[in-house]
């Protein structure tokens, strides 16, 4: 009818700018103050948000840290989805461990990663949820690993899930590493993929 407003479409895509926008806050508190230091007050005032309008996205600062480390594999799990169709195994692990590495993009991202590690030993459900994705990344590079063994490409009687398994805990290992001894992500996957190739090639 003439005269009647129109009815206020909702932004469907606030949610998500909304939570990018308060682990940004997060990151950057974090990194200044560290994680035990940190208020959920103080991450509300960067964020320009009040605390109830957080807590419909977290329910507590555990769980933005924990999305913080989750959202830091974004880029290396991308890289996983093309693994499976790389035709060479050992080029698609080395594109996986740099966007890996690239991810902590200097020395306060990468030392935060470090205090995630730290809290997960203590935050029984911080580190369930490192843990369930890290199986997930485990258990899709041991499938290629599979993939590769069935091409010839790899050493046949290699177990897939236990080379997987120490592949993840190098990556894991050189990332915690990095925030100590800083090195840029091409020289770490350099290493990464010789560690690769004597694993998953080994000389015979």
């Amino acid at each position: 009818m003439p005269g009647d407003s129109m009815p206020r479409i909702a932004d469907p895509a606030l949610p998500e700018r909304r939570r990018a926008q308060i682990l940004e806050a997060a990151r950057a508190c974090f990194q200044e103050h560290g994680f035990r230091q940190t208020t959920i007050e103080e991450v509300c005032a960067q964020a320009r948000i009040s605390p109830g309008a957080l807590y419909r996205y977290f329910a507590a600062k555990a769980d933005i840290v924990a999305a913080i480390a989750l959202d830091a594999r974004s880029d290396a799990e991308a890289a996983l989805d093309r693994l499976n169709g790389a035709a060479q195994l050992i080029d698609g692990l080395t594109e996986l461990a740099h966007a890996f590495f690239a991810a902590c993009d200097n020395n306060r991202e990468a030392a935060l990663i470090g205090d995630v590690w730290a809290e997960a030993a203590h935050d029984p459900l911080l580190a369930k949820a490192l843990s369930e994705r890290a199986k997930t990344t485990t258990a899709r590079i041991a499938a290629a690993i599979n993939h590769a063994q069935r091409d010839s490409e790899i050493y046949p009687a290699l177990a897939s899930a236990e080379a997987a398994e120490i592949l993840m805990a190098a990556l894991d290992g050189m990332a915690l590493r990095r925030a100590i001894f800083w090195e840029g992500p091409a020289e770490l996957a350099r290493r990464f993929r010789l560690l690769a190739l004597h694993i998953l090639k080994p000389k015979r």
